[in-house]
C-alpha cells in the first residue's frame, strides 16, 4: 500500500498540487480515499475566453456521457487561495462521483455514469489574464460569471467531439458563488440549461446587507495589503445578487433543479433556498438541519436526482 500512495502522490502533484496542498487534502479525504480521487482527476486546456482570460479546468470521473459543470465559491479574504479543490463541496462532488459517502473509499468499479467538470473561477485559483481590466469589477458579477460557465461548458462539448449524438443543453451547478452563478445562467440563457444543482445559494435581495457590508470591508483590508487584483474581485462580489423573485418566477425555468442547503448555516441562509424553490416550478429543496448532515447527504440525493431526471447508474 505504501508504494502505492507514494505513485499517486506523485500523480496528484504532476496535477498540478503542491506538496503543502497535498497535505491540506489529506486532512480531509482518508489516505485510501485521495489515491483513487486523484487518478480520476484528468486535467485538459485552459479554457480561454473572449476577453483574453483563461480558466483552468479539469474532469472528475466519466464525462463522457454526462457531465456536471461545477462552479466553486468565493474566497472572500483570499480568491486567489480558493479554488476548484480547495472549495469544500470538492469532497462532496468527489463522494457523487464516486459513488459513496465522503467518508468513504471511492472504489474505481462503483464510479456512477456521470462525472464532473471543474473550473477555477474568474479572479481565483489559478485564472489569468482578467487582471488587466481589474477595474471593471462587473465582471466579478454572477451574471457575467454565469456567461464563463456557459463558456466551459461548451468548451466540454466540444472536446467530446460530434461522432456521438448528444442531448442539447448542459447540466449546471456550484456551491454558494458557483451555484448563484449557475442560477444566472439558466435565467439569462435557459435553452442551453438542461438541469441546475444548487448547494448552499448565497445571500440575495434584501437579505444580502449585511453580506454586502462585509464583504465590502474585506476588499478594503485586501486593497490596503497591496492586493489590488483580490480587492476587485471581492468588491465585485459584494455587489452580485441573485435575479429577482418576480424576474425567476416570470421565467419559468422549465428544468429541473436540486437546492440543497442547511439551516444552521448563517453565510447560505435556508430562506433563500425555501424562497427559491417557491418560484422555480421544477425545483426539489433538501434543507437538512445541520452543515454536516448536509455533507452527508449530498452525494446521495445528487445521486438520486440524476437517477430521476437523466437515467444514470446509481
Amino acid at each position: 500500500f505504501g508504494s502505492s500512495m507514494a505513485s499517486g502522490a506523485r500523480h496528484f502533484l504532476r496535477l498540478g498540487r503542491s506538496p503543502a496542498a497535498l497535505v491540506a487534502a489529506s486532512s480531509t479525504l482518508r489516505p485510501r480515499a485521495l489515491l483513487p480521487l486523484a487518478l480520476r482527476l484528468r486535467a485538459f486546456a485552459d479554457i480561454l475566453l473572449l476577453d483574453g482570460t483563461r480558466l483552468p479546468c479539469e474532469t472528475l470521473g466519466r464525462t463522457q456521457d454526462l457531465a456536471l459543470i461545477w462552479g466553486h465559491g468565493l474566497g472572500p479574504s483570499a480568491p486567489r487561495a480558493m479554488t476548484r479543490r480547495t472549495c469544500e463541496s470538492f469532497a462532496m462532488i468527489g463522494a457523487a462521483v464516486g459513488g459513496c459517502e465522503p467518508a468513504e473509499d471511492p472504489i474505481e468499479g462503483a464510479e456512477t455514469s456521470f462525472g464532473a467538470v471543474l473550473y477555477d473561477t474568474r479572479g481565483h485559483g489559478a485564472s489569468a489574464g482578467w487582471e488587466r481590466h481589474r477595474d471593471c469589477i462587473e465582471q466579478f458579477h454572477w451574471r457575467s460569471l454565469a456567461v464563463d460557465m456557459l463558456a466551459v461548458a461548451s468548451d466540454h462539448q466540444r472536446s467530446l467531439g460530434a461522432e456521438r449524438e448528444r442531448q442539447p443543453g448542459a447540466l449546471i451547478g456550484g456551491y454558494s458563488m458557483g451555484a448563484s452563478t449557475a442560477l444566472w445562467a439558466a435565467y439569462l440563457c435557459p435553452t442551453a440549461v438542461r438541469g441546475l444543482v444548487l448547494l448552499c445559494v448565497t445571500t440575495g435581495w434584501e437579505i444580502r446587507a449585511g453580506r454586502r457590508g462585509n464583504l465590502l470591508a474585506s476588499a478594503k483590508a485586501l486593497e490596503e495589503a497591496s492586493d489590488p487584483d483580490s480587492a476587485s474581485v471581492v468588491r465585485g462580489a459584494a455587489f452580485a445578487d441573485l435575479p429577482t423573485e418576480e424576474q425567476l418566477k416570470a421565467a419559468n425555468l422549465k428544468m429541473p433543479i436540486l437546492l440543497m442547503c442547511a439551516r444552521d448555516d448563517g453565510t447560505h441562509p435556508a430562506a433563500v433556498v425555501e424562497r427559491l424553490a417557491a418560484v422555480l416550478p421544477s425545483g426539489q429543496a433538501v434543507i437538512t438541519d445541520t452543515s454536516e448532515e448536509l455533507r452527508s447527504r449530498f452525494p446521495g440525493e445528487l445521486r438520486g436526482w440524476m437517477r430521476t431526471h437523466f437515467g444514470i447508474a446509481a
